[in-house]
């Protein structure tokens, strides 16, 4: 993989990371949290989400999937170094959300770039 091919993954996923979490701050205390349909709902919504935009860099760049590991690595990296850091200063970052969020904010940041990883790895499929 090119480093122009890492930048603009690495852009790509800042930007995804960046607009989840905002999303996040904005909305679990008053919707997201609420119940916990909401809360599946919204992670399912958000997984899609960086999924697609993954995938869609993917196309836009080119990228065969053997490669896509990499890319996935270069994706994910800045959200989940900001997540990490988001994290570590819950209580700045977020001080409307409870206490029990921060847990709820790390399972949901496992989710979604655990589902991202599974489907960088994934297989092509092969044609008869």
């Amino acid at each position: 993989m090119s480093k122009e091919d890492s930048f603009w993954f690495a852009v790509t996923g800042s930007v995804v990371w960046i607009a989840a979490t905002l999303f996040y701050a904005a909305f679990a205390g008053g919707l997201i949290e609420q119940a916990f349909w909401f809360y599946v709902l919204n992670a399912a919504l958000v997984t899609s989400a960086i999924a697609f935009f993954f995938h869609l860099t993917t196309r836009l760049r080119r990228l065969s999937h053997r490669r896509r590991a990499k890319a996935a690595l270069a994706f994910s990296a800045p959200g989940l170094l900001g997540s990490i850091l988001v994290l570590a200063l819950f209580k700045t970052v977020m001080p409307d959300l409870p206490p029990e969020s921060l847990g709820r904010y790390g399972a949901f940041v496992v989710v979604a770039y655990g589902v991202l990883a599974v489907l960088a790895l994934e297989r092509p499929v092969r044609t008869a």
